[in-house]
């Protein structure tokens, strides 16, 4: 199955964005830190030049920490680039970013005219939940749920810092179809997009190979099964994810499988590590 998956609002998106970078001093990419280089926008860095760019790795909370370290040091080679991993559900966390935009932007505030910075990302990554902090007010709908943001909004923060927020934007060919299958497993893509068992079975393939001790405690799995099918058929006779004839309900199980692999139930991981970039 191939993922492909571009709504017409993003067509608008991408306009909007490009009619606005002219005047925007500092760009603040959202990135899902479990998997930060597919969740990057390839149309980005072609849009903002040599602007600054505060790469904010959110969810850092959901990601494996050791490998959401790695990802900051390799971001921190990158010229005009400037990591920062944070839950934006931590108000704590969230305040650094204005600081960040303040110093970052090569030209100072003036009376009437403040630093503006644009907030931009692929659907799901949290920009809204994100926008929402730094104002301290909801002003952004935010949902566990693709493309919630619309419409682009202006919020002044500060006398000295205004943010611009954009709707959700993809690439319109998702060539790299593992990159694709991260996507949906992390929940940014639509399920009318995708065949739900196969990005379930792409999770399960993926936890076996990278994190099977978490598998074990998650789910009390004393044997170790050899495949993704036979790990949710497991994972569904333990949750009791059964039909008639004790058969396994694969609908329910692999429902169930993938809300706690997107929710971080199963435990922290990192879908990427900056070797595969």
């Amino acid at each position: 199955m191939k993922i492909g998956w571009f709504p017409g609002h993003m067509h608008r998106a991408r306009k909007v964005m490009a009619e606005l970078m002219p005047r925007i001093d500092v760009v603040i990419e959202v990135l899902d830190a479990r998997l930060p280089i597919s969740s990057s926008n390839p149309l980005l860095d072609e849009m903002r030049g040599d602007r600054p760019c505060l790469k904010v790795l959110n969810k850092s909370d959901l990601a494996d920490p050791e490998v959401t370290g790695l990802w900051v040091t390799r971001f921190q080679k990158r010229q005009g680039v400037n990591p920062l991993a944070v839950s934006a559900t931590n108000p704590g966390e969230v305040k650094r970013i204005k600081k960040l935009c303040l110093s970052m932007s090569r030209r100072k505030p003036a009376p009437l005219r403040p630093v503006r910075a644009m907030i931009v990302g692929i659907p799901n990554v949290g920009k809204s939940t994100l926008m929402n902090a730094l104002v301290g007010r909801r002003v952004a709908r935010a949902a566990n749920e693709a493309a919630i943001t619309r419409k682009t909004k202006h919020i002044d923060l500060s006398d000295d810092l205004t943010i611009s927020d954009t709707p959700g934007i993809l690439w319109p060919n998702l060539e790299n179809q593992r990159g694709a299958f991260r996507l949906a497993a992390s929940g940014a893509i639509r399920e009318s997009a995708l065949d739900f068992d196969e990005v379930a079975l792409f999770a399960a393939r993926f936890m076996l190979k990278n994190y099977p001790d978490l598998l074990a405690k998650r789910y009390k799995l004393t044997e170790m099964p050899d495949n993704g099918q036979d790990l949710l058929e497991a994972i569904g006779a333990k949750r009791g994810c059964l039909i008639k004839g004790g058969e396994v309900d694969w609908n329910k199980v692999t429902t169930l499988f993938l809300n706690e692999f997107r929710g971080g139930l199963i435990g922290r991981i990192s879908l990427e590590r900056p070797k595969e970039e």
